[in-house]
């Protein structure tokens, strides 16, 4: 979660280098507009069709892994900061926003991007990101979304060159060394799911493994700035809805032939994300604080600052199976609701519950992929890790979830992963 980064890239000047910045020489070229229709199709089935089509090997783009640091939100509106002790007068995160307001997709954006190897440019990311209300899905953390979708056409392409042969695609560091082992495939296994959908399908899935832990590891303590813990933002409500959200958006992606190129990429998934928040029945910024606002004491406590963790009051930590968003509706009575959130959502909509399917046609994904940590010693020293050895995988994430989900409760209520 890049709670603190948002804090630390409003109170200072703070120079944030993206690890990869979108060629500023590459034409864009345009993709089918996706449709509303598109957006269900995407979101209700376990793929798209022409996803059974196979890709040359020339199609599989080398796409550097993400480094950069994409500021972002702590969930609630018009938060108040400190710096240590001392609280920043005057000053508010202003995190609720329309879907209009998203600004250009960069993959692997940071707060600045600069020019590659050879070339002299320097230039501020024009995302801009927040928390979308949505009458379906609940607030949607766009920066989680875009981040997720960039780690899926990573893991995707990476994993696509060693279906066969099998590798080991390294990860930067978070709370540990990161890396994912995969095995080699059998043909017939391949052939049987189709090599294509497979790795998408696998590329999903890691992905959002990957964002688990990240969560995992921000509760633990792990920051990307020295001194800026994030524990406040670790599980908040809209966190891993929002990181699958993005993970799915690679089966758009990849129906669309779109990773092959930066530029490409980039416009595609400005073309889907707008649509998916709509088709979730996103609403404006006003009604977005009307949302914010009615939850104010009951998700999230208006009058703590950043970075106490008490600031979210409760933490969302459902990872398997469907995952289902907390909506506003299902906890504010009626007549708590501004009269606009309710003219847009009604009293009760119907939530849009998303799935992250585990296997392809019988094949289990983690038969042949494993997301592999070897904890810090920072983290080691701390329970349960201390009790499971520094070396984790996803198969230890239920018993960490497990512990988490305790000690939130103990920390902040019998009810804390409970929306209402």
């Amino acid at each position: 979660m890049a709670t603190v980064r948002s804090a630390v890239c409003s109170l200072v000047v703070l120079v944030v280098l993206s690890g990869t910045a979108c060629a500023i020489h590459e034409r864009w070229v345009a993709s089918p507009d996706p449709t509303l229709d598109d957006a269900c199709l995407l979101m209700c089935t376990e793929g798209l069709r022409t996803l059974d089509q196979e890709a040359s090997t020339s199609e599989i783009p080398r796409i550097p892994p993400r480094q950069g640091l994409r500021p972002c939100c702590v969930f609630g509106g018009e938060v108040r900061v400190r710096v240590g002790p001392f609280p920043i007068p005057g000053f508010r995160m202003l995190n609720v926003i329309d879907v209009e307001e998203l600004g250009p997709h960069t993959y692997d954006s940071g707060l600045l991007r600069v020019g590659r190897e050879g070339e002299k440019w320097l230039a501020f990311n024009r995302e801009h990101n927040g928390l979308v209300y949505t009458c379906r899905g609940g607030f949607i953390d766009t920066a989680h979304v875009r981040g997720y979708v960039d780690w899926a056409l990573y893991l995707t392409t990476k994993a696509s060159r060693y279906l066969l042969d099998g590798g080991t695609i390294e990860l930067p560091e978070e709370g540990g060394e990161r890396r994912v082992l995969v095995k080699p495939v059998p043909q017939a296994v391949l052939h049987r799911a189709g090599r294509r959908r497979f790795a998408v399908g696998l590329g999903e899935w890691l992905a959002f493994q990957l964002s688990i832990w990240h969560e995992i590891a921000t509760w633990y303590g792990w920051h990307a700035v020295p001194g800026w813990p994030e524990r406040v933002s670790a599980f908040s409500p809209e966190d891993l809805y929002s990181n699958l959200l993005g993970a799915k958006l690679i089966s758009a992606v990849a129906h669309l032939r779109s990773g092959r190129s930066e530029s490409v990429y980039n416009h595609c998934v400005d073309a889907w994300i707008p649509v998916v928040l709509r088709s979730l029945g996103a609403v404006p910024r006003r009604e977005g604080l009307e949302a914010i606002r009615a939850v104010d004491g009951l998700w999230w406590d208006s009058s703590r600052r950043i970075p106490d963790p008490a600031l979210v009051r409760r933490r969302y930590f459902d990872a398997t199976g469907s995952l289902r968003p907390w909506l506003v509706t299902d906890v504010v009575a009626p007549e708590r609701l501004g009269d606009r959130l309710r003219a847009r959502c009604g009293a009760s909509p119907e939530p849009m519950q998303l799935s992250n399917p585990d296997s392809l046609r019988a094949v289990p994904f983690r038969q042949w992929a494993t997301l592999e940590i070897i904890v810090s010693d920072e983290f080691a020293e701390q329970l349960p890790l201390a009790e499971r050895g520094r070396h984790l995988t996803q198969e230890d994430f239920p018993v960490l979830l497990a512990e988490i989900r305790r000690q939130s409760r103990k920390e902040f209520g019998a009810r804390a992963d409970c929306p209402d």
